[in-house]
């Protein structure tokens, strides 16, 4: 037996717990969360839920007063975050500006915490499963090309993990290699070994030449290791000259021994990252920024 979730109409997935954890939902967002029984042959009628996600959590260093509502200034491409000059025709100086109303959550020591209450966001990308511990990944290919060893690092770049086990996959095409199968390589910059040299326990497979298919490392580490980066690596003898080309997307890392189908990572999805700290400005306000995303609060 197992269950079957719902996104209002959206089928999300199967799952055999009866505990677990939906990913990529936006914040003060509502949702319709459905579950029916599933045999393989027949499903069961839907139980459903309404909830709503909190918003995100911003920390003004200021003393506000408990429960009240604030305004926030929202606006993209805020001078002085992109070069001047580059600027998106009609965007000088900052676009697309709204106000965004808050809520004072908590004060403590001089600090206040608001939540929003509303979504920066337009979109998500709902799924079940765990959080992608990596950033920058996405659902469009990349390949490497060349000879001998392809040990492309990943745009992801280093990541620091705490102990515990970690499941990590990436969908593979490995139809451009005649030669060897393709498989996941974390190295530890910091302690300069690769990670089955000092994990608790390490197991992975690999897509054999020719075929498409996922690669799976799952680990377990008993202390905390810093500058983990996962590359796609194949096994290719760099005396064989021929031509390797690989290609890698939807990778995800996550705690646990289960790998779920792919989401983003939350920074990637966020325009604004829970509990970031505004900083005081020489005018009095404070903002918080995100590439080319700003929010301020005067008061």
């Amino acid at each position: 037996m197992s269950y079957r979730i719902y996104n209002g109409t959206q089928l999300l997935g199967d799952v055999n717990n009866k505990s677990t954890g939906i990913n990529g939902l936006l914040p003060a967002t509502s949702y319709q969360l459905g579950v029916t029984n599933y045999n393989g042959n027949r499903e069961s009628s839907k139980a459903t839920i309404n909830v709503k996600t909190r918003g995100i959590r911003l920390i003004i260093p200021t003393s506000l007063t408990v429960n009240s509502t604030i305004t926030l200034n929202y606006q993209e491409y805020s001078l002085g975050l992109v070069p001047i000059g580059t600027e998106p025709a009609g965007m000088f100086g900052g676009g697309n500006k709204r106000n965004i109303q808050a809520k004072v959550i908590s004060v403590d020591n001089g600090k206040s915490t608001v939540e929003l209450l509303e979504p920066l966001e337009s979109s998500s990308t709902v799924s079940i499963g765990g959080t992608n511990l990596l950033k920058k990944t996405s659902n469009d290919w990349k390949t490497w090309t060349g000879t001998g060893w392809a040990n492309q690092t990943l745009d992801a770049g280093s990541i620091d993990l705490e102990p515990g086990t970690y499941t990590f996959r990436a969908e593979i095409d490995n139809t451009g290699n005649t030669q060897r199968g393709v498989h996941s390589e974390l190295y530890v910059d910091s302690e300069k070994t690769f990670l089955d040299q000092i994990a608790k326990s390490y197991t992975q497979t690999f897509v054999n030449a020719g075929s498409k298919g996922y690669v799976t490392t799952i680990f377990t580490i008993d202390r905390a290791l810093t500058d983990v980066r996962i590359r796609p690596h194949t096994a290719v003898n760099s005396a064989i000259p021929s031509t390797v080309t690989i290609k890698w997307r939807r990778e995800k890392l996550e705690k646990g021994t289960i790998a779920t189908d792919w989401s983003p990572a939350p920074e990637d999805t966020q325009y604004i990252v829970d509990n970031t700290q505004m900083n005081r400005l020489q005018d009095g306000s404070f903002a918080a920024f995100n590439g080319y995303r700003a929010i301020y609060f005067r008061q």
